[in-house]
């Protein structure tokens, strides 16, 4: 557990981050709960992902999390989605990386 981080640890972090990898996450990197406050989660603390200059989402659909709600993550300009499942979807961009 030495590898992860508390939100409030990691959040400054993102916005001066190339590329953050999101692994099945839905409602904790919804930036609808910090922007809309009509939003069910509008004020639950999230993950700042959208603050990264590119953010890849791994999913198998764009389907919502415990919510119930959309994610306007998954249509931002900066957001590349990647639907598949996850642990198939890491080792292509590993194998992709160590190739490059």
């Amino acid at each position: 557990y030495d590898r992860l981080y508390d939100l409030e640890d990691i959040n400054a972090d993102f916005s001066h981050t190339d590329v953050v990898l999101v692994v099945g996450a839905n409602d904790v990197v919804n930036p609808s709960a910090r922007e809309d406050p009509g939003s069910p989660i509008y004020g639950m603390p999230i993950l700042d992902v959208d603050k990264a200059r590119t953010c890849v989402v791994v999913k198998r659909s764009l389907s919502p999390g415990f919510a119930g709600i959309d994610n306007p993550l998954f249509y931002r300009e900066n957001t590349l989605m990647f639907f598949s499942d996850a642990k198939g979807a890491i080792e292509e961009v590993v194998r992709e990386v160590r190739q490059s």
